[in-house]
């Protein structure tokens, strides 16, 4: 290993982000930490989001809240894990991310892979498919056939990954897409609305002869969450990953609707040790599914690190869909 590790740096925060590549320190595991030699990461809208922002960040930063690779050095402490091992990880947005040769991971979020799954496909994993699992097997804990779901914004990473869960869970599933209805279709939607062409709440409650359905996995923003609450039948389940409705828009007490928050990547900063291991334990599982062929990685495209400052720009226009890797 050498001192230094080349990196995609984050170097000025805002609408006018900066990335640019550098060579930097090799960071060293401390009590309870490993490093990774990082092998694969992927794009995820937290990551532009971030760089947007700069909310909470120390300038310059490294990007990158997925992970997948090797483990190249073990802390103090550390148990259960040794070099050379393949592991996958959700890193802390706060420190540095996988972007970069080299990455510093609290061992509890560890997710060992099986020998047959490459790095690339395990790299769309931590953000993206823990997010769908929170969703669909945490928060609505989609046990009983038959129930019908709306999953919006499914032609994205997230949105594609539910739409392959709920449908496992023998759910009737309505997705809406734009570009991608033919691929959404293919991973196990029944029905998908094209967003751009009407009315998605009239075009569902159609396709549901007004019964509504029983559960929203929204992936687009609180106002999206807010518009499709009139969906929800008596008993109703709304999981919101990026903005949840305000109390003044929710519907009356009577029905009795459940709304759920998925906010994966802040389990560093809002949980504790157990929470970090449920996200290791639950990505073994879904790491497993991936290899046996049971959930498809949604991979459209592998790109260098010198790529992921346009790749990010595309992912921030909403041209993406599916998963982008980076191969390191």
């Amino acid at each position: 290993m050498n001192d230094t590790m080349k990196t995609l740096l984050l170097q000025r925060a805002g609408p006018d982000y900066t990335l640019a590549r550098a060579n930097v320190p090799t960071p060293a595991p401390a009590v309870g930490e490993v490093r990774l030699r990082v092998r694969a990461s992927s794009i995820n809208p937290v990551d532009f989001k971030f760089a947007r922002s700069g909310a909470g960040l120390t300038m310059p930063h490294i990007l990158g809240i997925d992970a997948a690779g090797e483990i190249d050095a073990v802390g103090p402490d550390v148990t259960g894990w040794q070099p050379g091992q393949r592991v996958m990880a959700l890193t802390n947005l706060y420190r540095w991310g996988a972007y970069a040769e080299y990455v510093i991971v609290d061992a509890n979020v560890l997710s060992l892979l099986p020998d047959e799954l490459s790095f690339e496909r395990a790299a769309t994993l931590p953000c993206a498919g823990l997010t769908a699992w929170q969703a669909v097997h945490l928060k609505l804990k989609l046990q009983q056939p038959g129930r019908t779901v709306l999953i919006t914004g499914a032609g994205g990473g997230v949105g594609g990954f539910a739409v392959q869960m709920c449908r496992q869970t023998g759910a009737r599933v309505l997705a809406t897409a734009s570009r991608s209805v033919d691929r959404v279709r293919f991973l196990g939607a029944d029905e998908v609305i094209d967003y751009r062409q009407g009315d998605v709440l009239a075009e569902a409650m159609r396709l549901t002869q007004g019964r509504g359905v029983d559960a929203v996995i929204d992936l687009v923003s609180a106002d999206s969450a807010t518009a499709l609450l009139p969906l929800l039948r008596h008993n109703g389940e709304m999981v919101c990953v990026v903005g949840r409705p305000q109390d003044k828009d929710l519907p009356p007490w009577e029905k009795a609707i459940s709304l759920h928050d998925v906010a994966l990547g802040f389990a560093y900063q809002h949980g504790d040790a157990d929470n970090l291991r449920d996200i290791a334990r639950a990505g073994e599982s879904l790491a497993q599914s991936v290899a046996e062929g049971r959930i498809d990685p949604q991979i459209t495209r592998i790109i260098s690190l010198d790529e992921v400052p346009s790749a990010l720009r595309e992912a921030q226009a909403g041209h993406t869909q599916g998963k982008v890797v980076i191969r390191l």
